[in-house]
């Protein structure tokens, strides 16, 4: 099979990360596919020591940095994350490296054949882009003798393909309002989604700011799955220990924070590259995850963390990649990452009004999208992703409660993330965001590589 081929197979599966996940999703989705496919495979999955980590908010940036983290401390780490922002090479890496073409076209010729068995068996649905690209992964990392692998689950926890795994440790970040037609509408029972990767007799860390209903649920599930809740380490940060600045000479002095890790066996102080209040409490999640695998025998010393969080890279969360103006991007698409990127602008750039450009899919609350949005007073143009599931711009002007109805609509997001630079004048700031695939067309259009 040559590469083309292989991108053509994988774009013939079902993929509802860009279909959009309807309202049956729940019904109609389970894990006997997966788990068919796996063990057809011999499952992989089971053969490498692996960390899952779930939740609203936050999930991709802890396992950037256990990721990060590991490497530092001199492990051979693979990292499955989703959705990608402009290759799905992206969500497969060991060492911090992307799976190659050749990579993929010889495992999309092995797993085919175990497909097609699945499909033609009766009882069993046809395996997803997103169940597929999981069974990739496990083969790669143990094709690539990884020592570890740090799996980030896609939609909930209770029914998506990672949860068939058998971690060492388990994780769930901050738990927010997102998918709620299919995880329900209610904090407690998104976390019940979220908390069912608890594996019996496995560590499970826990978010400290999560709300006490959901932390309830979360704890209730653990105890009925004889989960072992874990400490999170206490975590302060001083912020900005850097703001992001420009020098003399055109360049710039990337924003930074200074945690303060004040309990368990990795405290210290550490500079990160991943900054605002949000992500120091991914850092705690991230920094309880080593010290239980610290506790069975994993070698991560407090320089490690050092060099893991000083070093680690998550594209398009709160990533500045240019200035004058100031080109910012952001994957928020919830009420509750708006608001963090709203307080985190102005806290690590100095800048004019600035502009936002957004697109947002129809599953989202545009409402409070926007009205977290609405603080920093900028400028908006509203585009579309090239996705089934993105609003035109129209819809999504009228959905957001009258915030947004003298904005600038301008459909494709190339265009409209040209003209928010051009009249954004050089101490301006532009910030990219309301979806992946905003994103990612974004830095495909302006030749940013994630």
């Amino acid at each position: 099979m040559t590469y083309a081929e292989a991108v053509d197979f994988l774009s013939s599966l079902v993929d509802f990360e860009r279909l959009g996940f309807h309202r049956h999703f729940a019904e109609t989705v389970g894990l006997d596919s997966a788990r068919r496919l796996m063990s057809l495979l011999g499952d992989p999955h089971l053969a490498v020591p692996a960390v899952h980590i779930a939740g609203t908010k936050g999930k991709g940036s802890t396992a950037a940095m256990v990721e990060r983290i590991l490497r530092e401390a001199g492990y051979r780490v693979g990292l499955f994350t989703s959705p990608h922002l402009v290759s799905f090479h992206e969500r497969v890496r060991v060492s911090g490296e992307p799976i190659g073409q050749e990579d993929v076209a010889g495992l999309v010729a092995r797993i085919r054949p175990a497909l097609e068995q699945v499909r033609q068996e009766a009882d069993l649905t046809p395996c997803t882009f997103f169940e597929t690209y999981f069974a990739l992964a496990a083969l790669h990392f143990l094709a690539a003798g990884v020592d570890i692998a740090v799996y980030e689950t896609g939609l909930g926890g209770r029914l998506d393909a990672t949860n068939l795994l058998a971690p060492a440790v388990a994780a769930v970040t901050t738990i927010g309002y997102d998918h709620m037609y299919i995880l329900g509408d209610t904090l407690d029972a998104i976390a019940r989604e979220k908390a069912h990767i608890a594996k019996p007799c496995t560590p499970l860390v826990v978010a400290s700011n999560q709300s006490p209903k959901a932390r309830q649920a979360i704890e209730q599930v653990a105890a009925a799955t004889l989960a072992e809740v874990a400490p999170t380490p206490q975590v302060r940060r001083q912020a900005p220990t850097v703001k992001g600045k420009v020098g003399p000479d055109g360049t710039w002095t990337p924003p930074r924070d200074r945690l303060h890790v004040q309990t368990g066996p990795l405290t210290g102080e550490y500079d990160t590259a991943l900054v605002g209040e949000h992500q120091a409490v991914n850092a705690a999640v991230a920094i309880g995850i080593l010290e239980q695998l610290l506790a069975t025998g994993y070698t991560i010393e407090p320089m490690h963390v050092a060099e893991g969080l000083g070093k680690v890279r998550w594209p398009g969360r709160l990533d500045v990649r240019a200035c004058r103006p100031w080109l910012v991007f952001d994957c928020a698409h919830n009420g509750q990452s708006a608001g963090a990127l709203a307080r985190a602008i102005p806290e690590y750039l100095d800048y004019d009004r600035p502009t936002i450009v957004v697109g947002m899919s129809g599953d989202k609350d545009i409402a409070a999208f926007a009205a977290a949005l609405a603080p920093l007073g900028a400028r908006v143009i509203l585009t579309r992703a090239a996705i089934d599931r993105a609003l035109p711009a129209e819809e999504v002007a009228s959905s957001a409660g009258g915030l947004w109805d003298g904005a600038e609509q301008i459909a494709d997001v190339g265009q409209a993330c040209q003209r928010a630079l051009e009249s954004a004048g050089e101490e301006g700031a532009v910030c990219i965001t309301g979806s992946f695939y905003v994103v990612g067309e974004a830095m495909q259009g302006l030749g940013i590589e994630p």
